[in-house]
């Protein structure tokens, strides 16, 4: 019985966790639209080393695919030893404000498949 528990009381961290990336999906979307329907360069592309607290195997590939599914962003690497990933960004701003984007996605992951 307890096999069937566990799923059913992470149900609704669940489905925050996929409203969350479709979101963040949909404004992704938004703004790289923007970018491409008017005139002018206000990208500023970068690459970020993204520490994870992640345990690592399916975790990780999970983050590293939303964040690569979602437009602006791609992930390219990730570190074997400490689970870092190394994500490229087209709208790069800080190095606060891109990890606090990526803590709020990886927060609501967590707590749906922990």
């Amino acid at each position: 019985m307890n096999h069937v528990i566990g799923p059913v009381r992470r149900l609704p961290h669940i489905v925050w966790a996929l409203l969350v990336f479709l979101w963040a999906l949909a404004m992704s979307n938004v703004r790289v639209a923007w970018e491409i329907l008017t005139p002018g360069f206000s990208m500023t592309p970068a690459i970020i080393r993204v520490p994870t607290a992640t345990r690592g195997g399916w975790e990780t590939t999970l983050l590293a695919n939303m964040i690569t599914m979602t437009p602006g962003t791609l992930s390219l690497e990730v570190d074997e030893d400490t689970h870092d990933l190394y994500v490229h960004t087209l709208y790069y701003t800080s190095r606060e404000a891109f990890l606090a984007d990526i803590a709020r996605l990886e927060r609501t992951l967590l707590k749906a498949t922990r």
